[in-house]
């Protein structure tokens, strides 16, 4: 059973899932499914739901239906799947969801398999910029003419992040040497409503991204493009570091415990 050649093989569904989101957003209507105070775990849009369904029905007709699915959302196909099985299948139909119910353009689709230790595959999609990432046992690869833009120079020497607050979890040896290095910590807000971590981090605009209780769904994004370019990571858990086996149920969803660092570059 080669999950990865099907998954490969489904790529142009996910292209066709970009598209969808796309032709959907203009006057697309949204609500809040949880009320956590967070817009960006809160709200869902119609083209949530639809974008997951049109994957989930293709993935279910494959082998891909025996994985156990992290799905963001609660769509009527999500019941297929195996809630025992080996290797995990996460599905972010549309990460990015607060940018994109305002009319922005970064968001994406984001697609995901790992057996619970390492990383199998990893397809993200940013459709309104036509650009892709993608990570196949730790290979890394993109599609597209990287999307350009413009920061405020401080970015360079920023650690982003959305929620968490990761100068009370981050040891006080490392934070100290991150402070000696120049650099600090902000929420990712500070450089605009139509911004994208991952995009930061996979182009270099940001020195690095902090991550806490990472959701299932799109969280680990970061982590898995700096283990593929052999980045420095920190991460701290109950476990050590993240363990990708070690999934946690809160009102909001599945996450992983713990935070993560990853800086954007090799020393």
């Amino acid at each position: 059973m080669d999950l990865i050649a099907t998954l490969e093989k489904l790529e142009p569904v996910f292209m066709q899932a970009g598209e969808l989101a796309c032709k959907m957003q203009k006057g697309v209507k949204h609500h809040n499914k949880f009320n956590s105070g967070n817009p960006v775990k809160d709200i869902v849009t119609e083209a949530d739901l639809a974008v997951q369904e049109l994957l989930l029905e293709a993935m279910s007709k494959t082998d891909l239906v025996n994985c156990r699915l992290m799905a963001e959302e609660k769509t009527p196909l999500a019941s297929k799947f195996n809630e025992q099985g080996r290797y995990y299948l996460a599905i972010d139909p549309i990460d990015g969801t607060a940018i994109y119910a305002k009319n922005g353009k970064y968001f994406s689709q984001i697609i995901s398999l790992h057996d619970g230790k390492n990383f199998l595959y990893r397809f993200v999609r940013y459709p309104k910029l036509n650009w892709t990432l993608k990570i196949v046992n730790n290979n890394y690869s993109i599609l597209g003419e990287t999307p350009t833009f413009s920061l405020p120079t401080e970015a360079q020497r920023t650690i982003v992040y959305w929620v968490g607050n990761p100068e009370k979890n981050i040891s006080e040896e490392l934070l100290i040497k991150l402070k000696n290095k120049g650099l600090c910590f902000a929420q990712i807000e500070t450089f605009g409503e139509d911004v994208s971590s991952i995009v930061m981090f996979a182009c270099n605009k940001a020195a690095g991204v902090y991550e806490e209780n990472i959701n299932v769904y799109d969280g680990l994004t970061e982590y898995n493009i700096a283990l593929a370019k052999g980045f420095r990571v920190y991460s701290d858990g109950p476990r050590g570091r993240v363990d990708l086996s070690n999934i946690k149920k809160e009102e909001i969803g599945l996450y992983y415990p713990g935070y993560c660092l990853e800086l954007n570059k090799v020393d």
